[in-house]
């Protein structure tokens, strides 16, 4: 499995525009603030069938986040991506909560599945 730097997130963030960053906490969490463009499928007993769903694309380059280095959900979502055969599936172990002590740009609220719907 493959983990991503924050700096890696940030540079990948801007070298692939299509990419799809997927928070795998709860709606909960993921309405208190997340990462700017970020989707929401919470890790559980549906994650697979939303994944697909969202992201039938298996090339697609997806980033998934939790909280932080404890929170091992991102790491578990990221080992039934790649179950299901996608290839370019990173984990961004440090989480939204290193993302937010650098400063970098987050939202909060609904639930947003493309990018581009950022105004």
């Amino acid at each position: 499995m493959l983990t991503i730097s924050r700096k890696e997130l940030q540079e990948l963030l801007v070298s692939c525009p299509d990419l799809k960053l997927v928070e795998v906490l709860s709606e909960t969490d993921f309405q208190k603030f997340h990462l700017q463009g970020a989707i929401n499928i919470p890790l559980g007993d549906f994650f697979c069938e939303q994944i697909l769903q969202e992201i039938p694309d298996k090339t697609q380059t997806v980033v998934v986040y939790s909280l932080n280095y404890e929170c091992k959900y991102s790491e578990q979502a990221t080992q039934q991506m790649l179950q299901l055969g996608y290839q370019r599936v990173y984990d961004y172990e440090p989480g939204k909560i290193d993302w937010i002590a650098a400063h970098l740009p987050t939202e909060y609220g609904h639930h947003i599945t493309n990018r581009s719907e950022i105004p």
